[in-house]
């Protein structure tokens, strides 16, 4: 929220607000599907949501394919069924399953971790410049 009212000097406008939206709706869904790790194997967990994802996500994808053309090429489609595959499914099997072993609560606070660690690790292993906040160059 910092990084957002910094953007925009102050003044939270629009968008700042569907961030916030996002943010509480994926923040439920979150703590349910740490709820629901401990009763249910990961892979049936996310296999779930996916299949009740299908139908929002096929209404977007209609809506924003004429707006984007798609130019699918044997790379494309490679890298979409990895990280579909191994990034997100299988990252998500073992995430829940974390879960269900650690608890929501400490699982979250490793997770709330991790932004900072990547900023961190990209500042030391890739020589990449911290952002001023105030704009600079």
């Amino acid at each position: 929220m910092g990084f957002a009212l910094l953007q925009s000097n102050g003044a939270p406008g629009i968008r700042d607000l569907y961030l916030v939206a996002a943010l509480v709706v994926c923040a439920a869904g979150y703590a349910e599907g740490g709820r629901l790790s401990s009763r249910i194997p990961g892979w049936q967990l996310i296999a779930w949501g996916v299949l009740l994802a299908a139908p929002a996500n096929l209404v977007v994808t209609i809506v924003a394919v004429p707006m984007e053309p798609v130019h699918l090429s044997a790379r494309g489609v490679a890298g979409l069924l990895y990280i579909a595959a191994a990034s997100q499914f299988l990252g998500f099997v073992v995430w829940y399953r974390g879960m269900a072993l650690m608890g929501i609560a400490r699982a979250s606070q490793l997770r709330l971790m991790q932004p900072l660690l990547t900023l961190v690790w990209t500042v030391l292993l890739l020589g990449e410049p911290l952002p001023d906040p105030a704009g600079r160059p």
